[in-house]
């Protein structure tokens, strides 16, 4: 009897310590979602880009981890095509008299530059910058000679996403003590001058940094091949968060702009598997292309297929595909980004739309102040929700 009695016990023991056990691992893992992706799992995620290493365990894992429905990019092995659902959400909204982040535009060149009482006297330069502490950041990209052919912009971007006006000081409070450094071409040091200008009012500006670099990664594809690779600026400022962007001076096949794309990607986990403390994002491009009037304003997809090309060295036609191969890239290996795709409806604000005008031939980088104003916005989402 006592021999029934402990066996009894024994046994009631091992099924309550069984129940406890699976109960912790059902909790672990009902919140696997939210779990943050080890460098492992990154470097594992990163190697469905190439089509001979998928196994059937890699594509039901990348089934599993869905993303937000904003996010259901997906594009075929060979990304030849792609598929999104969804697209962004949001539309550009007429808004007469509105007001922008970043009202002022100060050009690069000291001849174009407004007085030393609206811009200051400071030098800025091509290559490396940081937010001037008492003035707006200089711009390049032949933005502020919009002015000279009376542009003003009356659309703004409305989204569910985003916030609908930019707070400056909420967001420096977000960003902390941490730097922000942004990486790419000309296109995206009008992004972060903008920004820069943006957070003026929130006294963070200095913390905000550009560094040049066409390619990211040092070689040339087929047009310009300025400034450093992304890893040597990061080595060399150490920033707490850096967002890149490549695209305009990649005029090479897709493969190779993947191969690019992935290259960033691995040197971005290696190194924050070093740096913990390290943040990386990526920026979409911006689109090419000019027209006399606003595009498609409620669907930035149709408008990036409705415009008409004309040939350029810089591949605009490639650009809204691009983007889709890498927002699938990046949902696939956890990293965030600043998706700009609602300026494929803007081609009415690039700085040669105006005939006669004094830019000839300029239909990439933007008027000033005008759509990328919304920066502030998508940096400020950025930061609350990923960084």
């Amino acid at each position: 009897m006592k021999q029934k009695t402990s066996r009894l016990i024994l046994l009631t023991f091992a099924l309550l310590s069984t129940i406890f056990a699976v109960t912790l691992l059902a909790r672990r893992y009902a919140h696997d979602d939210t779990r943050k992706t080890t460098v492992a799992e990154r470097r594992r995620l990163l190697r469905l880009t190439d089509p001979k290493s998928v196994t059937s365990k890699d594509l039901s894992e990348v089934a599993w981890r869905q993303v937000a429905p904003s996010q259901q990019i997906s594009c075929n092995l060979d990304g030849t095509s792609c598929l999104d659902p969804i697209g962004i959400v949001g539309e550009w909204v007429h808004v007469p008299d509105r007001t922008f982040a970043a009202p002022v535009c100060c050009d690069l060149r000291t001849e174009l530059r407004k007085s030393p009482d609206v811009c200051g006297t400071e030098e800025g330069n091509r290559k490396f910058y940081s937010g001037f502490p008492s003035y707006p950041q200089q711009t390049d990209g032949n933005g502020c000679r919009c002015e000279e052919m009376n542009f003003t912009d009356d659309y703004e971007w409305r989204s569910p996403h985003l916030p609908q006006t930019f707070n400056p000081v909420d967001t420096c409070r977000l960003l902390g003590d941490r730097t922000a450094l942004f990486v790419g071409d000309s296109t995206m040091s009008q992004t972060a001058s903008t920004l820069m200008n943006s957070l003026l009012p929130g006294h963070c500006q200095t913390q905000v940094s550009f560094a040049l670099s066409d390619t990211l990664v040092g070689k040339p594809f087929g047009v310009f091949n300025r400034g450093k690779a992304w890893k040597d600026w990061v080595n060399e400022v150490m920033p707490d968060i850096t967002v890149v962007t490549v695209g305009a001076h990649v005029s090479s096949e897709d493969a190779l702009y993947l191969g690019l794309v992935d290259e960033v990607l691995s040197g971005m986990i290696e190194m924050q598997s070093r740096h913990p403390r390290m943040k990386f994002a990526w920026k979409t491009q911006q689109p090419g292309g000019c027209t006399n009037e606003i595009l498609s304003p409620k669907d930035a997809a149709a408008a990036a297929r409705t415009i008409e090309y004309t040939r350029d060295k810089f591949n605009w036609d490639k650009f809204y595909h691009r983007d889709l191969l890498l927002l699938e890239r990046l949902n696939r290996a956890k990293i965030p980004y600043l998706d700009m795709r609602m300026l494929y409806s803007r081609s009415d604000a690039h700085v040669s739309v105006f005939p006669g005008g004094p830019v000839r031939g300029d239909c990439i980088h933007w008027c000033s102040p005008g759509p990328l104003d919304v920066i502030g916005r998508l940096f400020h989402q950025l930061l609350n929700e990923e960084l």
